[in-house]
């Protein structure tokens, strides 16, 4: 492929136009990677989906994201659909075009390892192009983090090669957006990010800081003072008084203008360790006060759609708060017209291989003609009642159900609140046993972690596993022949009490074991905490000893080069010294 370069002049005024007939916009993330328990901030689980079962609202989606995966040969970004074929990936982003939204994908993420030189801005032009042509992106966003902002000539080759390839798609009458996520604190008048957004100065379309894993940074206002980012109490304010120093360019920020300008916000406590809005409203008053000073904004980015459709630890359904939160955003503030969720969904009846289902409806403020039944996370049928049986299960084993509604025009409501439904065990299993985990003990325990052991269950069918449960909240599991458990990111010099349940193939789950009582470590001195250490990984929480200071983990990260050390000169959103 032969790419010429472009000079400034020949593509400049094609961003002005880029999105103009969209109005206000809602970005959502999703994410290309296979969900497990305890991924989020507060242990939680994301839920995998389709491109397709993203709601309308979520009028731009970022695919996460075109990276460098470690240890790969090829130093070129590059993207793969993770549970799809290329044929099924570009289907579902056609069906979203149909809907008339974009599709982005995003260069970088936490864990990126991308270090572009000079002499490799001919192949990157050529890898975006291939994956646009491939897959049909609309655009590319940047989400560097940490040290991949600086690395190698990443600020010189990014840009250079992003202006080549808007003018490669503007000859072909198509805008190619531009876009960036950049952590705020990277947009001061000096900042990490300030070079991208000089270079490609009247090419983007829009930048969308993120809001959060700040913890205690934000902006000084005269006459107010110190506005933190993980202040609730003041979040209006800080919401407002962050986004007007950004649009303006004053109290140390670099400007960008306001009709480019989308605020990025966490979808809930999972999906980022600080920044979650817990009031709606101070989002819609920060937005009213932009606009009555003049400074109108372009939208709402958040992390992540998969998040918005997400469990918390305890199991209970995100239920795309988000979306239903600020989803009126787009198109000039119109909420949007959706059947409403299904509720009361209940089990009416139970047998060997079947699970009667039924749930309530309001025909307003539309009416359903048809109702979507969920198991496991899956759509597995449709129907046009407020009932449904579903069949052909394996006896004494769980499921979990939710249901949504879909208008004529096809419009999905939200997920009902899920529920979890067990089959009846049949005759040659209702005499089957599972013996309680035995002897639960405490083999090592820190300031910030315990781990335990157990003996082995016996089982009249093979075992699953065993899952661990604190204070009678369940945490995780592990195969049968793991007999142990760490639990990370705990509080110093605090009690905990863990019990642990197996469970065999057929669902059935067997007594508890002993409950352990287990204190943390006091955590005072430095010695108390595990030393940090490169190329380990670290969830948001953890407490670590480093230098002879004491530091949390602000965000999951793996510590793949020294800079990331706490103190290091590029670690200020990665960790916070303990005092």
């Amino acid at each position: 492929m032969s790419i010429e370069k472009y000079s400034v002049s020949q593509v400049a005024n094609t961003a002005a136009h880029a999105l103009a007939d969209n109005g206000k916009i809602v970005i959502g993330f999703w994410h290309n990677w296979v969900a497990t328990s305890g991924q989020g901030y507060k242990g939680g689980r994301f839920t995998e989906m389709p491109l397709t079962d993203i709601p309308v609202q979520y009028n731009v989606v970022a695919v996460a994201f075109m990276k460098v995966d470690g240890g790969s040969s090829d130093p070129i970004p590059d993207f793969k659909p993770y549970k799809y074929s290329d044929a099924e990936f570009r289907r579902q982003i056609d069906v979203l075009h149909s809907q008339g939204r974009k599709v982005l994908i995003s260069l970088g993420g936490a864990d990126a390892h991308v270090e572009l030189q000079s002499h490799q801005e001919n192949a990157f032009v050529e890898r975006i192009i291939e994956l646009t042509d491939r897959y049909a992106f609309d655009g590319l966003d940047i989400d560097l983090e940490q040290s991949a902002i600086t690395a190698a000539q990443n600020r010189q080759v990014i840009p250079a090669a992003l202006i080549r390839v808007k003018e490669h798609y503007r000859q072909q009458g198509k805008n190619f957006i531009i876009s960036m996520a950049p952590e705020f604190p990277y947009l001061t008048a000096t900042g990490a990010y300030i070079p991208y957004i000089t270079a490609l100065e009247g090419y983007y379309d829009f930048i969308a800081p993120q809001f959060y894993n700040q913890g205690g940074d934000g902006v000084y206002v005269e006459n107010i003072g110190w506005l933190a980012q993980n202040n609730d109490a003041q979040k209006a304010d800080f919401l407002y008084y962050l986004t007007e120093s950004l649009t303006t360019g004053t109290r140390g920020f670099t400007r960008i203008p306001h009709d480019k300008f989308v605020i990025g916000l966490p979808t809930n406590n999972d999906a980022a360790a600080t920044g979650y809005v817990i009031n709606p409203q101070d989002v819609f008053t920060a937005l009213d006060r932009l606009s009555a000073a003049g400074l109108p904004i372009k939208g709402l980015m958040t992390w992540s759609v998969n998040w918005d459709a997400g469990f918390d630890r305890d199991g209970r359904p995100y239920s795309w708060e988000f979306i239903n939160r600020y989803g009126s955003l787009v198109e000039g503030g119109t909420p949007p017209q959706q059947p409403a969720a299904p509720t009361n969904l209940a089990s009416s009846a139970q047998t060997q291989n079947s699970i009667a289902l039924q749930w309530t409806h309001s025909a307003t403020p539309v009416p359903a003609v048809r109702f979507m039944i969920y198991r496991d996370g899956q759509p597995v049928n449709s129907t046009t009642a407020t009932q449904f049986t579903d069949t052909n299960l394996p006896s004494d084993s769980a499921f979990e159900y939710a249901v949504s509604a879909v208008d004529a025009a096809n419009n999905e409501s939200a997920r009902s609140a899920a529920i979890v439904v067990r089959t009846l065990a049949d005759s040659g299993e209702e005499n089957a046993f599972v013996s309680p985990p035995g002897n639960l003990r405490e083999v090592g325990v820190t300031a910030t972690s315990a781990t335990v052991m157990w003996t082995a269950s016996t089982s009249t069918y093979a075992l699953k596993g065993y899952r661990v449960y604190r204070d009678g909240h369940y945490i995780g599991e592990v195969t049968p022949s793991q007999l142990t458990y760490t639990d990370a990111g705990l509080s110093a010099a605090t009690a905990y009490r863990y019990r642990v349940i197996a469970e065999d193939i057929k669902g059935k789950l067997s007594e508890p074991s002993n409950t352990l009582s287990v204190t943390t470590q006091s955590g005072n001195e430095p010695g108390d905490y595990p030393q940090w250490t490169l190329r380990a990984t670290y969830q948001a929480g953890d407490i670590v000893s480093h230098n002879g200071k004491n530091w949390v983990c602000l965000q999951t990260h793996t510590a793949y080069v020294e800079g990331w050390a706490p103190g290091a000169s590029d670690s200020a959103t990665l960790w916070r010294e303990v005092k």
